[in-house]
């Protein structure tokens, strides 16, 4: 009698058995279903809508209680001696092109980090205003060439608000550890004070980039970019980290770290913009215009791959890029680098 109670227990003990593994395989509830579901993404799900997320302008979705406000320019300088520099790491947009003399100089762009320390901040140029344009930035700069604070003066940046150092010494500082001019910092806090204390209005109505998840077609491979802007001390490159989806960048032949973090800059897509340039009547010698209306040769690297593109821009309007077929490229969602390269140094520029 025992042991039939023996068998009795054992078959109910196998029916319960059975029935849980079944339960598990028609239930998705699993427990490696539970484990990816605990972790979060910023990226809306597909094909519902995105009530609580703003998108800033590298894509990024951030939540609405911390989504973006109005975009903030800042000038940043590139003269060795201002290496490295504090806050690029953190900017969505950043543009970098040539100033007098073949020295570089960026245009970090500003909206959903707040970046603690940016510099070393420099003179303005007429394209950076009218890249700010393109944003209707807070636009912060130490003073600027002549015809650049002269365009300020007539208001000819529509939309832009300006933050010029010279005249709101209080929201900038000057730090011990460089000499001038290489020494003037401030901070996303401090230029929204600046913004409060002239009453800037708080938002912008720039037109954004399309961006999407999916990985670019019809592509060439391009792992490692060389851009040669002039000297050596202005050579550019971006290698492709294919285990982060992430180009990293390189300076003078160097990894370009963040002065404050230590880590190396990097980027989810690196666009280089062919234009054209030609010298400016300005109080600074070698001074240089720039073209950035009508359209050009760009080249968008993401995903270690390259689309051969143009880019248009018109009057007022916002640059855009595309491909072959004329279709406005969409981005990887996070930091881009824009790379403005004169048209005569096109043919420098290598990728493999």
């Amino acid at each position: 009698m025992g042991k039939n109670k023996f068998y009795i227990l054992g078959g109910i003990f196998l029916l319960i058995a059975g029935y849980l593994v079944f339960s598990a395989f028609k239930n998705p509830q699993s427990n490696s279903s539970l484990n990816k579901a605990e972790v979060k993404s910023s990226q809306p799900a597909k094909n519902q809508p995105v009530q609580n997320l703003k998108q800033s302008v590298n894509g990024e979705f951030l939540p609405k209680e911390i989504g973006p406000d109005r975009p903030i320019a800042v000038v940043v300088e590139n003269f060795p001696e201002a290496r490295p520099q504090s806050g690029l790491i953190l900017a969505d947009v950043v543009y970098e092109a040539p100033t007098e003399g073949g020295i570089t100089r960026y245009l970090a762009i500003f909206q959903s980090h707040e970046a603690k320390n940016i510099g070393p901040v420099r003179s303005i140029r007429t394209y950076f205003g009218e890249i700010a344009e393109e944003y209707g930035a807070v636009l912060a700069h130490v003073g600027g060439n002549s015809d650049a604070l002269a365009n300020i003066k007539a208001k000819k940046y529509s939309g832009v608000s300006d933050a010029d150092q010279f005249f709101n010494d209080p929201y900038f500082q000057r730090v011990t550890f460089r000499s001038m001019p290489h020494n003037v910092y401030t901070s996303i806090a401090k230029l929204k004070k600046l913004a409060a204390a002239h009453k800037f209005s708080e938002t912008t109505g720039f037109q954004e980039w399309k961006f999407t998840d999916e990985p670019m077609a019809e592509s060439l491979v391009a792992e490692k970019i060389t851009i040669p802007f002039s000297e050596s001390a202005y050579e550019v490159g971006w290698q492709y980290d294919s285990s982060a989806n992430i180009y990293k960048r390189f300076l003078a032949g160097k990894a370009h770290k963040d002065l404050d973090t230590k880590k190396q800059i990097s980027a989810k897509t690196v666009i280089v913009q062919l234009v054209e340039t030609f010298p400016v009547k300005s109080d600074t010698p070698l001074s240089i215009g720039m073209t950035l209306t009508g359209e050009g040769k760009a080249y968008v690297f993401e995903n270690g791959r390259v689309v051969q593109a143009i880019w248009k821009k018109s009057a007022g309007e916002r640059t855009r890029y595309y491909d072959s077929q004329n279709r406005e490229i969409s981005f990887n969602r996070g930091q881009i680098w824009v790379e403005l390269l004169p048209t005569e140094k096109a043919s420098q520029l290598v990728w493999k």
